[in-house]
């Protein structure tokens, strides 16, 4: 009996209906099977597409207390919720099975697997790995948390499969089977649903559970696998690792060059390092030279990761809002640095329980001004001499603006969420390129 036929003999519950749960529910009904259907939220955000496409699937939205999620044999959660939540942990005590997505397509997956996790860089690594094995010939499957339901891009036509992994997904994965797997690094996040620091970290640990190629970063003692041997990724000391041939910056393997650093269109020391970690996961599918060349020649980044929206009388204004944590931050400030203190630094949000003191040391070493908003930006205020409260983004921009001279970086990585002000951070972004445009560009 196949998997698929198992779960047609079960009573299934699809807990939380988003991005991922209208995924979810969309695969099973692919497969003829009808789950019941629950949300907290009185409406959805896929409400109306659960009523129009599936009017035969049972829906409970509001309290979770009136789910009976205990008389389920199966729920498949989303990442949002908490599996302590008190009904999931009540259904968990009484032996229901409780899984994501992901742990769904790993019991149902042939191909091979590149997963990515880490605070900060996943999106950008995963999406370059995705290029390079493109432009080698191979069909590629990129999903998970970048974006697209893994289950809907689960098919026999894919050669390979590059996965982004969060810890809320890795929470609740067991079976994932990866050719390579890497936590980029870990900094302190999410602080708002973990009990502790350890406790994020051994979420992110999970996706060494069953991995043939094991990649870790050779400066975040976070990374290592409690056991096995892999490779290490560092822009100084790891196997990866950059080395001069000539006076030219190369990516190299333990000493030797594999490719000029020339060859990556993407800037900044992070991405450098980005370059490294694709090389050492993709080292297991012996793909050619001229795959990395074409792709790390071809990609420019994704938007809203440390994007240069304009160079405006010698000052550059970059758009970082995908930065939503301290680590991201100081990742970009450190990635822009130069041996002055030229960075205006726009941060604030919602900081989600985190310890910000991490960014002083990058915010005196290399930023001259700081300017801070939203919900918490008041905490931002004492870790910078030349630091300012402003009411909002626009704000920030004229007063950035008003300070900057040539050789300037105006930098927008908030550190923080952005909820309180903006449905998400490609909003925040969005809103920061256009003010950039309206306020400097003339």
């Amino acid at each position: 009996m196949t998997y698929i036929e198992q779960l047609q003999k079960k009573h299934i519950t699809v807990l939380g209906l988003g991005v991922t749960g209208q995924g979810i529910v969309r695969f099973l009904l692919s497969h003829g099977i009808n789950p019941k259907v629950v949300d907290s939220r009185p409406v959805p955000p896929c409400a109306d597409w659960l009523n129009h496409n599936a009017p035969d699937c049972e829906a409970v939205f509001g309290n979770l207390a009136d789910a009976a999620l205990a008389q389920t044999d199966l729920i498949i959660i989303s990442p949002g919720i908490p599996l302590f939540e008190q009904s999931v942990a009540q259904a968990i005590a009484k032996g229901v099975e409780v899984i994501g997505d992901i742990e769904l397509f790993a019991r149902l997956n042939t191909r091979p697997v590149i997963a990515v996790t880490g605070s900060n860089g996943k999106s950008t690594v995963v999406s370059l790995a995705t290029e390079v094995l493109k432009a080698a010939g191979l069909k590629v499957g990129l999903g998970g948390n970048i974006g697209t339901s893994v289950l809907s891009i689960l098919d026999d036509e894919h050669d390979v499969y590059v996965l982004e992994l969060s810890s809320f997904q890795l929470e609740t994965t067991h079976s994932l089977a990866c050719l390579s797997a890497m936590i980029l690094n870990i900094t302190e996040d999410h602080m708002d649903r973990y009990p502790d620091f350890q406790a994020y970290i051994k979420a992110k640990q999970r996706i060494y559970q069953h991995v043939e190629h094991i990649v870790f970063n050779a400066e975040d003692q976070h990374t290592f696998a409690e056991h096995g041997q892999g490779s290490s990724v560092s822009l100084t000391e790891g196997d990866y690792h950059l080395m001069k041939v000539a006076h030219e910056p190369y990516f190299a393997y333990k000493q030797t060059p594999l490719l000029p650093v020339s060859s990556l269109a993407m800037v900044g020391k992070h991405n450098q390092f980005n370059a490294l970690a694709v090389l050492a996961l993709l080292a297991p599918m012996q793909l050619p030279t001229s795959a990395f060349v074409t792709a790390l020649g071809a990609f420019r980044g994704l938007p809203h990761r440390c994007q240069l929206v304009a160079d405006v009388a010698g000052v550059r204004y970059f758009n970082d809002s995908k930065a939503t944590n301290v680590g991201s931050t100081v990742a970009a400030i450190e990635s822009l640095a130069s041996t002055k203190r030229n960075i205006i630094l726009i941060a604030g949000g919602d900081a989600k329980g985190a310890d910000l003191t991490p960014l002083k040391a990058p915010l005196n070493a290399h930023c001259k001004a700081l300017f801070c908003f939203g919900q918490d930006g008041e905490q931002f205020m004492p870790l910078l001499r030349n630091s300012h409260r402003v009411n909002n983004l626009k704000e920030a921009v004229i007063a950035a603006k008003s300070i900057a001279t040539i050789g300037d970086i105006v930098l927008l990585a908030p550190a923080c969420a952005s909820i309180d002000m903006y449905p998400n951070y490609m909003a925040r972004g969005d809103e920061f390129v256009q003010l950039v445009e309206e306020h400097t560009l003339v």
